[in-house]
Parts: structure tokens; C-alpha cells; sequence
């Protein structure tokens, strides 16, 4: 049998896979197999993300099965959450609202009236009040008793505001100084400056105040060293309010003069 020539001889010298053909065709040939080649890669590649593709909604629908029910739940707490919160915020604010209005009208029959039952419509609003405004009516009821020189019950009024959790620490502490300056002549002068020593500590919003206060108590003791030392400190702080600063240097003043005199 007579082989043709583009098939390889038997003496194994050269394999001739492809006759000779005229110029252009081996490029020719070369573009359609590449051709193939990139067809069969875009099929390859579309038949792997197919595949991958399904396995990933496979996975997922598996997840879901396992997991989706603890989703619903995480999202339905989610709605829940939102929504409580802002019914609670809105039964504040209506809440604020109407102990606003209430703390007005008591505030007002408080000033009008001279009676037992002035402070009614203020001890009320104390008792039942949910927001701040049932430790503002202590604190109003105590300066409207200072007012009418009531001192003792202002006092007990002030230091019932002054140990409520509803009022800011700055309310809480200016309820502090006013018990003890209603009891500046008349409670034990060591007492009163000791529950000043927090107040007058560095940083205190009401410090100058409460060091002010020391200041007379150490008077009222004789130890004028004291409160010299208090006034020129008060008199050379920058940080103090003006007016403070200038009794301060006003009482230093006369300490002076009255020692060298």
C-alpha cells in the first residue's frame, strides 16, 4: 500500500504531519484553530461560571434553610426595636409636655396663694412626676419658702431636691449651696463647710461659690487666716465671675487693714 506523503515514514527520519501547501496557508490555518481554541475557552469559561453559579445558589439555598428563620427573627426584632423606640420617645416628649404645663400652673398658684395649700399643685408634680420637672417643683417650692422666710422647710426642700437622681449634677449641686446658705448663721459652721469641700473642689462648676461661703465660715470662727487665704485666692482667679471677684478683693482688703490696724 502506497502511503500518501503527508503521512509519516516508516524509516522514522522525519514526521511530516502536513503536505506542503501553497504560500498563506499555514497562517490561515493557524487563525482558525486559534479561533477554536478561544471558542472553546468562552464555552469553558460561560460552562464554569454556569456551574459555579448553581453552586452558589445551591449553597445559599442551603443556608437559608438552615439559617433564614433566625434572619425573619433578627429582622422582625430589628422593626420591633425601631418602633417601640420611638413610641417610647414620643410618650417622653408628651410626657415632658404635660409636666411642663403642670409645673406652670402649680409654679403660678405657689406665688398667688398664702395658704396651706399653696404648694399643692408643687408637691404633687414632686410625688407623681416621671421627669425632671418633679425635682424642678422641689426646687421652686424651696426658693419660694426662702422667699417667705420659711427657712427651715426651704431647707428640708433643697436638700430633698439636691438628693434626687432626675436633676443634672449642676442643679444638684447648686441645691447643696443653697441648703447650706440658708444655715449660714444658724447650723454649726464645721459641718456646713465640710459638705462644701466637694463643691470648692478644682473643676466644681459651682466652686467659686463654695468657696466664697468657706470663706465667711471661717469668719464667723475667728480664723481670719483662712479667709484671707480664700479671698486673695478668689480675688486673683481669672476663672472667677467678675462680681465674685470683687467682693473677694473687697473683704481681702478690709482682713488687711483691719490687721494692720
Amino acid at each position: 500500500m502506497r502511503w500518501p506523503a503527508w503521512v509519516a515514514r516508516s524509516n522514522g527520519v522525519r514526521l511530516e504531519l502536513e503536505p506542503k501547501r501553497g504560500r498563506g496557508y499555514g497562517s490561515a490555518r493557524n487563525s482558525a484553530i486559534e479561533a477554536q481554541v478561544s471558542e472553546k475557552d468562552a464555552f469553558s469559561d460561560a460552562l464554569i461560571r454556569e456551574v459555579d453559579e448553581d453552586l452558589k445558589r445551591e449553597q445559599a439555598e442551603k443556608l437559608w434553610k438552615a439559617y433564614g428563620k433566625y434572619v425573619i427573627a433578627a429582622a422582625v426584632a430589628l422593626v420591633v426595636g425601631v418602633a417601640g423606640y420611638e413610641a417610647y420617645h414620643g410618650w417622653q416628649l408628651r410626657q415632658a409636655q404635660d409636666e411642663s404645663a403642670r409645673f406652670m400652673t402649680a409654679s403660678a398658684q405657689a406665688v398667688k396663694s398664702k395658704d396651706d395649700t399653696a404648694y399643692s399643685g408643687l408637691d404633687a408634680l414632686t410625688k407623681e412626676g416621671r421627669t425632671s420637672y418633679a425635682s424642678l417643683a422641689q426646687l421652686r417650692k424651696a426658693s419660694l419658702q426662702a422667699a417667705r422666710k420659711d427657712m427651715s422647710n426651704a431647707v428640708q426642700s433643697y436638700e430633698a431636691a439636691a438628693a434626687s437622681s432626675d436633676l443634672p449634677p449642676l442643679y444638684h449641686d447648686a441645691a447643696r449651696l443653697q441648703a447650706v446658705l440658708l444655715q449660714l448663721d444658724s447650723a454649726d459652721p464645721a459641718q456646713l463647710s465640710s459638705q462644701l469641700d466637694g463643691l470648692a473642689a478644682p473643676g466644681q462648676p459651682w466652686r467659686h461659690s463654695a468657696l466664697e461661703l468657706q470663706a465667711l465660715l471661717a469668719l464667723r470662727t475667728g480664723d481670719t487666716a483662712k479667709a484671707l487665704e480664700i479671698y486673695t485666692r478668689l480675688s486673683d482667679d481669672v476663672a472667677a465671675p467678675q462680681g465674685l471677684r470683687a467682693r473677694a478683693a473687697e473683704a481681702r482688703q478690709a482682713i488687711e487693714s483691719k490687721g494692720q490696724g
